[in-house]
Formats: C-alpha cells, sequence, structure tokens
C-alpha cells in the first residue's frame, strides 16, 4: 500500500487481518487449517515456525546441556527439521514440518518448562513441500544473537522499559510526529525492504549495520543518541529477537547516562513476519522482507507483484540495474566485509560461466562506511543475569566463572587465547587467526615454568582482532578438536607487555 500514503489513517487500513496482529503468546495454539492437501508426489506440505525464548536468569551450564538434548530429541520425534541456536540465555529456532509436527515440537516446549507458554510462535501453513529444510540442526552457541554481549555483561531483559506493541497499534504510531522507526537488521537485508512511515509521520533510521556486533557501536555514538534523544523511538527486526536485545541495551545506557532520554522505546510484536501478514495488501511496508529459511523473502499476500518490485531500491551489485533477488550466494568482496550482495541473472550467468569475475562490492564498502572499528559501549555487569547457585562451585560453574572475567573487556590489539594443544607453534596460531597476527608470548606458569596451553596475541589492528573474537564467539575457532578460548586482553596501565627481554619463539618454550 505504499501508493496509499496519501490517503487517510483509517484508508491506509483497510484490507487489514486483525486477528493475524495477535501475539499467541499465554494463548492455545492455533489449530491446524482444513484443506491442507498432498502434492502429486503424495508429499504434504510443509509448515514453517519461527520461535524464539529468552531465559533469564540465564541456564547454568547443566541445564543448558539439558536443554540442547531436549531439543534435538523432540524435533527427531516430531519429525522436524531447521535450524536454531541455543545458549545459556535461550532457545531461538527456525523449524519446519508438517502442521502437526510443527504444533506438538511448540507443545512439547510447553509441557517441558511454562516458560514456552510466553513464547509466541508464529506459524505459517500450506507451503510447498520443498520447502522444508533436510535435517535438524541447532547449535550451542554463547549468544541467541551476536551483538558480542555475553551473559555476564549483557543488559537486562527483566528491566527493559520497551513496550510491545501489536502490529496494528504499531502502524498507527508510524503516523505519529517527533517519532523515528529504526530498522536493527543487516543493511544487506533492509536494501530490499523496509517500512516507509507516510509523510509527516515517523522518520526512517537505517543504522546501516553489517551484522548485529555492529548494532551496540552505532547506539553508543553520541550523534545516534543524540537523535534519539526526546523522540518516541520505534524499531522492529524480522521476528522481534534482535529489537529484544537491542532494546534492552538502550534502556541500559538511559540508565547510565542521565543526559540519554527518550519518549519511551516501543518494539513490533511479531516482527515484520507478524506485521505483514497483518497487512496483506503491504499497509507501510515497501518492498520485500528478507528471509534465512527456504523462503528467501517474503512480500504481501494480496500485493501486485509489480507494485512490489517497483518499490526495492537495491541494485545488481555488478551492472547496477535494479535487482531485489538473492541468489548464487555471491558475498562482499572485501576480507572482513563478506556480506551477501545482489547479483541479477545476467551478471549472475556471466561469472558462473567465467565471462566476466569482477570484485563485487557491497554497497556500505563502495561508501567506504564503516562501524567495526569503533569500540562497543561499556556496560556495568549485569549480576541478575548471570546464573547463581549456593552450591559449591563445580567445573561448569568455575569455567563460567572464568568467561565472566575474560568477556566484556574494551576491543584490544592484544588477545588472551586459551585451549590451545600441547603441540602446537607460532605458524599453527598464525593460520586459525588468520591475517594480522603479530607478537605471539607464551604464557608460562611463574613457578613451575611450565606451559599450560595459553598465549597472548598482538594482532597488527583492533578491527583484526574483533574479527578473531567475532569469530571464535559465532561459529568458534578451532585447532584440530580443540575449541579455542579467545578474548581481548588490553594490557593494563603501569603495565610493560611485551616484557623486558622478550624474544619471539617458534613454541611454547620446554623448562628443563
Amino acid at each position: 500500500m505504499v501508493a496509499g500514503w496519501d490517503v487517510t489513517l483509517e484508508e491506509s487500513m483497510k484490507g487489514m487481518v486483525p486477528k493475524m496482529a495477535r501475539s499467541i503468546a499465554g494463548k492455545k495454539l492455533p489449530p491446524v487449517p482444513a484443506g491442507l492437501e498432498l502434492d502429486e508426489k503424495g508429499k504434504p506440505p510443509t509448515s514453517i515456525m519461527l520461535f524464539y525464548q529468552y531465559v533469564e536468569p540465564a541456564w547454568t551450564s547443566k541445564q543448558h546441556r539439558r536443554a540442547l538434548s531436549f531439543v534435538h530429541e523432540l524435533g527427531r520425534k516430531n519429525g522436524v527439521t531447521g535450524r536454531g541456536r541455543c545458549s545459556a540465555e535461550g532457545l531461538n529456532c527456525t523449524l519446519t514440518g508438517t502442521a502437526e509436527g510443527v504444533r506438538a515440537f511448540a507443545q512439547g516446549l510447553r509441557d517441558w518448562d511454562a516458560l514456552f507458554d510466553e513464547t509466541d510462535f508464529k506459524i505459517t501453513d500450506g507451503l510447498d513441500h520443498h520447502k522444508k529444510f533436510k535435517s535438524l540442526t541447532i547449535q550451542k552457541k554463547e549468544e541467541l544473537v551476536a551483538y558480542g554481549l555475553p551473559v555476564s555483561s549483557a543488559p537486562s531483559l527483566k528491566s527493559n522499559e520497551t513496550k510491545h506493541i501489536e502490529a496494528d497499534d504499531y502502524h498507527r504510531m508510524m503516523h505519529e510526529p517527533n517519532t523515528v522507526i529504526i530498522d536493527v537488521r543487516n543493511r544487506y537485508e533492509t536494501e530490499i525492504g523496509h517500512f516507509q512511515p507516510p509523510p509527516g509521520g515517523a522518520d526512517f533510521v537505517d543504522p546501516k549495520v553489517r551484522n548485529s556486533h555492529e548494532l551496540p557501536k552505532w547506539l553508543g555514538l553520541p550523534e545516534t543518541q543524540d537523535m534519539l534523544k526526546g523522540k518516541k523511538v520505534m524499531m522492529y527486526c524480522t521476528g522481534g529477537i534482535r529489537c529484544e536485545r537491542f532494546s534492552a541495551l538502550m534502556s541500559q545506557l538511559k540508565q547510565d547516562n542521565p543526559d540519554f532520554k527518550t519518549e519511551g522505546e516501543f518494539m513490533l510484536r511479531g516482527g515484520i513476519e507478524r506485521y505483514v501478514r497483518t497487512f496483506p495488501e503491504g499497509g507501510y511496508w515497501k518492498g520485500k522482507n528478507f528471509l534465512f529459511d527456504k523462503r528467501q523473502e517474503q512480500i504481501p499476500e494480496n500485493k501486485p507483484e509489480e507494485e512490489t518490485e517497483k518499490e526495492v531500491e537495491s541494485k545488481c551489485c555488478s551492472c547496477k540495474r535494479p535487482w531485489g533477488l538473492y541468489r548464487g550466494q555471491f558475498k562482499c568482496c572485501v576480507q572482513d566485509c563478506q556480506v551477501p550482495v545482489i547479483v541479477c541473472p545476467d551478471c549472475r550467468s556471466e561469472i558462473e560461466t567465467g565471462e566476466n569475475a569482477p570484485q563485487l562490492q557491497c554497497p556500505l564498502c563502495e561508501e567506504g562506511f564503516r562501524l567495526r572499528d569503533l569500540h562497543a559501549p561499556s556496560l556495568k555487569p549485569a549480576e541478575k543475569r548471570k546464573a547463581v547457585s549456593d552450591a559449591p562451585a563445580g567445573v561448569a560453574e568455575r569455567a563460567a566463572k572464568r568467561r565472566a572475567k575474560h568477556q566484556g573487556k574494551a576491543p584490544s590489539h592484544r588477545l588472551f587465547v586459551g585451549s590451545l594443544p600441547l603441540t602446537v607453534d607460532a605458524s599453527m596460531v598464525r593460520e586459525t587467526l588468520g591475517k594480522g597476527v603479530g607478537v605471539i608470548h607464551w604464557i608460562v606458569d611463574k613457578t613451575t615454568g611450565l606451559w599450560y596451553g595459553s598465549t597472548f596475541v598482538k594482532m597488527a589492528t583492533v578491527a583484526d582482532a574483533e574479527r578473531v573474537v567475532e569469530a571464535a564467539g559465532t561459529g568458534g575457532l578451532r585447532m584440530g578438536k580443540r575449541k579455542l578460548r579467545i578474548n581481548f586482553a588490553p594490557v593494563p596501565d603501569g603495565e610493560v607487555w611485551p616484557p623486558s627481554g622478550f624474544a619471539q619463539a617458534e613454541r611454547p618454550p620446554v623448562p628443563v
């Protein structure tokens, strides 16, 4: 309904489906719709279910392992496939299966832990069978969304002052002046579609981030906070989970900085996914909704395709013609970027046949825009979010405390790298960490002179160090079968490093 911006608010809401705007948190799961039929090959239609649930206080290490095991078994039992992240702070999944299977999975979570009664399960039924994921992969992660905010320092969700707004009320709020609406997704998602508030209403804000790791850096900028001061701050993402952590971070920064005041924060409950189903003619949504499942993108059901195509602002990274589809797994050629880029069919054919192999850059790299080199705002330890126990600390608890000691430090050239195999050399460290490795200082026990698998590594730039820490926190960096522990390790004030008499050694010292 982008063409309907000139109509009244009442007219803009024609065609709205009010029941689609409502969360099912705390309610019965929606029934299996009638009329779902097998395809010509006898295969049932696929249903897709998106959901997330934060846990606060966080699960202990033992509870985390149990949750991961339970989710895998529940998926196997109900024939559910898909992808997910399970961390000490909760669960985030995009799953596929039969209409009955995904609902049985959701009910299984509710029966297992009443916390999932609060979960907003977003289910889409009646999709082609080939939209189903082939297998179930639930990854064990430090964070549900990679903001670079570990459990020990992430802002509390329970003290978050942000209000969850249903899709129809969110639509009305976009008409209000003195309001901003922030897209907290990655820039490559925003390129093919975003909200476009009506004239005289909210101002659209694109943080231009390559990934969620950059959002805290953007929000910590004085110019960002000046832009948001005194305004009603709306925010949205695909399904809501990225807004949860972003809004909690904003609440924390406001508490730490009395000069940073707004007229309130509001996030879209259920995200774009629920809004587009509530407004099947489009509402104030412009273009396409980028998806991370086999649908690849979502468009308003009753909106003419030609109108949607006209609204897409993105272009092919090679020939610059307007195009709004991500196909072919092409990525930005800049080493520390590598976000997905758009390539039109003609250019894709030339690249794949070897006729033309350009160095593709994303629009942000072409523009020279970077947030990666900035520091994230420092946060006070979130004591309420730590998993606590009155019992004596076990191995897992001691490990959690050790991680908390090192995590959350300001970015620096120097890194702490632990859990290295005892048969290691400097070449192996350089190969694992990638470009930018400089000084490698093997850390030995001061009393025994023995080396126990830890080292300090100086990177060429802070950006190189951030790349390594991010890789270790998201996908994990391994050397052989060992998953490395990597954190920023700024040199304390007054300390000289490397120490006097230091000489670079290819291998850790072996005491005689």
